[in-house]
């Protein structure tokens, strides 16, 4: 079980890689390329905005996120992790409640101490909140500008490779 689960680890990073050299290359693959010519990244999928899109989902996913960190904060035991209590092994997100909490109370050395995505991920969750409850209009065009965005940098594939890498750094130290 442990073998397959870094097995597709493995391939998601091959693929990431394979995303981020594109976008990486994109100045020299233009200059080869003719005008008619589209960037081999066009076919990158935004993540973060379709989540943005569906109210629902994004309201559920805020306020679990919001429940697990008022939790923390107030002592008491949050969700555990089911593949650090199963496998024993810390998953990429482990800590990031914890570091949310500290960074929401100002401990800023704590919370990078603990998870360093912690600010990437507060930031998605006050992005998330705010643009769940925009009028239509304003959701709509938000939601466009943020898939506009995304689909321009591929940046939800750079913050997962550097999640992955991260969280191979903590398991290795």
């Amino acid at each position: 079980m442990l073998f397959s689960f870094l097995l597709k680890i493995f391939a998601l990073t091959f693929r990431l890689r394979n995303v981020i050299k594109m976008r990486l290359f994109q100045n020299i693959q233009f200059i080869q390329m003719s005008r008619k010519s589209i960037p081999p990244w066009r076919d990158y999928k935004p993540f973060f905005a379709p989540l943005l899109q569906k109210r629902r989902i994004a309201l559920i996913l805020l306020c679990a996120a919001t429940l697990q960190t008022v939790l923390i904060s107030t002592g008491l035991r949050g969700w555990q992790c089911p593949i650090h209590s199963t496998l024993g092994i810390p998953c990429p997100g482990c800590g990031l409640s914890t570091a949310m909490t500290l960074l929401i109370k100002g401990d800023w050395q704590g919370a990078i101490h603990t998870h360093a995505f912690a600010p990437v991920f507060l930031f998605a969750f006050v992005l998330m909140g705010i643009v769940s409850i925009l009028p239509e209009n304003l959701h709509r065009k938000a939601v466009l500008q943020i898939a506009a965005i995304e689909k321009r940098t591929a940046f939800a594939a750079y913050i997962l490779f550097g999640i992955i890498a991260y969280w191979i750094f903590r398991l290795l130290v």
